[in-house]
């Protein structure tokens, strides 16, 4: 399952940063089946035989020596006139065409079926932003924040002045009560890192309930485990940090010099945090839960940290009344209180202003914006920018989500889109039922118990019914940092507003408008959404094998995550909680345990091997998605097995930078596009007897050696 705090590269649009700001707690977080979304085209003639990819130069990156496949993922090993076999590379083979044609837009680090679908919504969505005419509260929103971003002339004007202040009273704070003082002051501090976090979130023990959660502001290098041992990763995000540093911090009144040494003064701060924070394996791996389950009263919570502010910060800020905290990490906690000390304090200084101009870089002036796209160029290997429209539609669907679906919806109806998908989900989960129904190593108290939860997942189809109250809110006339101010506040009222109370679950509480879809463990609910409704995956016309291989896929995926190692720990109400007998779990994880051996085993290229722990989740999801499909196609005559192998390889034609390709292996949950393919299609008899693949072909797998969990 995706933790939300594992989403470490910046995208080439930054979020709205809200300084002292809430931090979801990971299980309340849907579940998606891809990170950044884009097309597909025909597949290329089969030749004879496959292609040997030639070295990459000593003096370059090493792309080359994937095993078994080449990493078609990247544009760089694709090249005219490449042999190929779909019985070596079905993947590369069905989207060659396309793989050698796609370029990446302007400012993309990746390119494929969900960029275009994600593209055709922000046309539509940009079109809506633009209409003056449009009457309502929503469209007076999110018009209103869509403008004040796109007046350039605007935040020129006013530079950095609206950070300058905060800038300037941090530099003249003299001691660690003065500090104290800042921070647990939300005017002062407004959008400086407060070095904790804290949020109410849904509690993974009872589901139906919110408690508070308390961590830390995340790691300029992305991972804590880049801390003990730098990767080429790792060298990747200090490069990238430090050059925004450098560009920033002389704005607000320091020497590149000074920046550079308040750049390392943070990065040690944030060594001795990570030696006892959790990393992006602890956060993928299943027993992450065991791990942040630690709950405290609001005084035991305090006594982890009695040096730090903590109890004073929460009562600023509202949460004051909490009659239970979650403390995923207590031992980071107990390093901060080390830390937050006289002896420190132009640390912690920097580590504030450091932290503060860098996030808040992409908010300000033209200079400052180019500053902060230049630094998720070096991030990601994209090159160029995206559209100032499309920059600014997608920080009005980030900042206001609910006013920007509503809107939407008000223009593109989806009535008919929601009856639809809703029965394909049923339609779906039936077939999983009978999976489960089959699966011989389950006892029949397990199956019981996991037929139970299938028939209480909830299915959030195409949008929701009940929506957040933004009636409230008013914009009108305000800068965009003004309206960055507005919004943070406004959403951090309605979250205190949660404090010890009970979950809605009829609203959603995520952007509908997103590529993407999603399982949620805290409600077991799947979230098929009016996002990720168009061409190749859902769109008028289809066959029913189109369909199986696009939207089909997608929703079996997602019913999947119900029962894999992350998903099957939580209850059909969403709570935390063992169902199983101790019997069939080992055997549940041993399964898992040969799934996640086999893509040890997948080298990307020459010294860079595909990390099983991590993509474990995603690859249940993947082929238990595919056994769903199959179990209707067997229910289907005349079904062409063909045309869905191929709509489903479609789907997953993808083009990335190596830098983006790189941080997938090491941060990501995904399997990698070209693997959630071939590694897929490989576990069921169907995809040989189809292709007649034989022993000795690149697709061939063994049965023996077959890794479907389920």
């Amino acid at each position: 399952m995706k933790k939300k705090w594992v989403v470490a590269l910046l995208a080439a649009v930054m979020v709205l940063n809200t300084g002292c700001k809430g931090s979801e707690i990971p299980a309340a977080e849907p579940e998606q089946i891809e990170e950044t979304p884009g097309p597909t085209e025909a597949p290329a003639e089969e030749p004879e035989e496959t292609v040997n990819e030639e070295e990459a130069p000593a003096d370059e990156a090493v792309t080359g020596g994937g095993s078994p496949w080449i990493d078609s993922d990247l544009k760089e090993n694709i090249s005219d006139g490449m042999a190929l076999s779909l019985k070596d590379d079905f993947h590369l083979y069905q989207n060659y065409d396309w793989l050698k044609d796609a370029q990446f837009p302007d400012g993309y680090a990746q390119y494929g079926a969900f960029t275009q679908v994600a593209l055709d919504t922000e046309a539509k969505a940009t079109a809506l932003l633009q209409d003056d005419t449009l009457t309502g509260h929503d469209a007076e929103l999110v018009r209103s924040l869509y403008n004040a971003i796109l007046d350039w002339d605007a935040r020129d004007a006013a530079g950095v002045s609206p950070i300058q202040a905060s800038v300037d009273d941090i530099r003249s704070l003299s001691s660690i009560e003065e500090i104290s003082e800042f921070i647990c002051d939300p005017e002062r501090s407004y959008g400086v890192p407060c070095f904790m976090s804290f949020y109410n979130s849904t509690n993974i023990n009872d589901s139906n309930s919110y408690i508070l959660m308390i961590g830390g502001e995340g790691f300029l290098l992305g991972d804590a485990a880049e801390y003990s041992q730098r990767t080429e990763m790792g060298d990747l995000y200090y490069e990238a940090q430090l050059y925004l540093a450098q560009e920033m911090l002389p704005k607000v009144g320091y020497t590149k010099d000074e920046a550079k040494a308040m750049f390392d003064s943070v990065i040690d701060l944030e060594t001795k945090l990570a030696e006892v924070s959790l990393t992006t394996a602890d956060m993928m791996s299943p027993d992450y839960y065991d791990k942040i389950n630690n709950i405290y009263k609001p005084d035991e919570a305090w006594a982890l940290a009695p040096a730090f502010p903590g109890e004073k910060l929460i009562n600023a800020f509202g949460f004051g009344k909490a009659k239970e905290i979650m403390v995923p990490e207590p031992e980071w906690v107990k390093r901060l209180n080390e830390i937050y000390m006289d002896d420190n304090l132009e640390q912690l200084k920097n580590y504030m202003v450091v932290k503060y101009v860098e996030s808040m870089s992409p908010f300000l002036d033209s200079s400052s914006y180019d500053v902060y796209v230049n630094m998720s160029n070096m991030l990601s290997g994209s090159e160029g920018r995206v559209s100032d429209e499309s920059m600014a539609f997608d920080l009005v669907r980030s900042a206001l989500t609910t006013p920007m679906d509503r809107a939407y919806l008000e223009r593109y109806d989806a009535t008919e889109a929601k009856k639809r998908i809703t029965e394909i989900c049923k339609n779906v989960a039936s077939a999983y039922r009978d999976i489960l129904a089959e699966e011989e190593w389950l006892s029949e108290e397990t199956r019981a118990a996991a037929i139970e939860k299938l028939d209480n997942l909830k299915i959030n189809a195409v949008y929701p019914d009940k929506w957040e109250d933004y009636s409230k809110m008013d914009l009108t006339g305000l800068s965009y940092f003004e309206c960055n101010k507005v919004i943070s506040d406004f959403s951090m009222k309605k979250n205190v507003e949660l404090t010890n109370g009970k979950v809605d679950k009829e609203i959603w509480g995520f952007d509908i408008l997103e590529a993407n879809a999603y399982y949620s463990a805290v409600d077991n609910s799947i979230n098929i959404i009016v996002g990720l409704l168009g061409e190749p995956f859902y769109y008028d016309g289809m066959s029913d094998e189109e369909l199986m291989g696009g939207i089909g896929m997608v929703i079996g995926h997602e019913i999947s995550h119900a029962f894999d190692t992350s998903g099957a720990q939580f209850d059909k109400d969403g709570n935390y909680a063992f169902w199983w007998t101790e019997e069939d779990y080992m055997a549940f994880m041993e399964r898992a345990q040969k799934l996640i051996d086999h893509y040890n085993t997948l080298t990307v290229w020459e010294g860079q091997n595909v990390l099983g722990d991590n993509v474990q989740t995603e690859a249940i999801a993947d082929i238990g998605g595919m056994k769903a499909m199959l179990t209707l196609a067997k229910g289907k005559d005349s079904f062409d097995y063909d045309k869905f192998f191929t709509s489903y390889a479609h789907i997953w034609a993808f083009i990335r930078t190596r830098e983006t390709e790189l941080q997938r292996i090491m941060q990501d949950s995904h399997p990698l596009p070209y693997m959630r393919t071939n590694v897929t299609v490989q576990q069921y008899q169907e995809f040989y007897d189809t292709y007649d693949i034989k022993e000795g072909d690149g697709m061939y797998l063994a049965p023996e050696e077959r890794v479907a969990v389920w």
